[in-house]
């Protein structure tokens, strides 16, 4: 009789492999799926937009990882923290107590500038949003300059809405008016 129920439940489980698309583990998951936990992918945030990550996943909150004299800067990209919008990064450095770079002063523009040589890295976004009329920056701090080592033909409004800040390397860096929708690793300041 015990050989007559294995025998029952291994044919039940084979033609549960057959008539499943995914083939032999695909039939034991239809069979013995309503016994196993169910896995939920996580909820997305409130707002729709993906969760920026990295190579190990999601971005996770980190301390400073860069100084200029007194002031302490969080640099994404040394975490693996590449891919954020403008909208992104901004909200990636609230999350960790700061807000986006303002390059305000000479010292933090050019640190920051050489910074993306030194380790190879083609661009970031600041905080800094751009008035093309004036061909000037407003700075997270409050500050509004107009002084900019902008990169050539630059800004140039080529997608319309270019309203935010990225430094880009393009033989040396510059300023880039840039489309806020687009990705890049953001650095974070105190």
């Amino acid at each position: 009789m015990h050989i007559c129920r294995v025998l029952l439940v291994s044919l039940v489980v084979l033609s549960g492999c057959q008539a499943s698309p995914q083939g032999f583990f695909g039939g034991l998951r239809n069979l013995f799926g309503r016994f196993m936990p169910r896995v939920r992918p996580a909820a997305s945030s409130s707002s729709g937009a993906a969760r920026p990550s990295g190579p190990s996943g999601p971005c996770r909150s980190s301390g400073p990882n860069h100084n200029i004299g007194n002031q302490q800067f969080l640099v994404s990209w040394r975490l693996g923290c590449t891919s954020f919008t403008a909208s992104e990064g901004a909200a990636y450095c609230s999350s960790n107590g700061m807000r986006a770079v303002s390059l305000d002063t000479p010292q933090k523009e050019s640190e920051l500038m050489n910074l993306l040589t030194r380790e190879g890295q083609p661009y970031f976004w600041t905080g800094g949003r751009v008035n093309h009329a004036a061909r000037s920056v407003t700075w997270p701090s409050g500050a509004t300059t107009s002084r900019h080592r902008w990169s050539s033909g630059q800004p140039n409004n080529a997608e319309g809405r270019e309203d935010c800040l990225a430094i880009i390397v393009k033989g040396t860096p510059g300023f880039n008016d840039v489309a806020c929708h687009h990705r890049k690793p953001v650095i974070c300041q105190q």
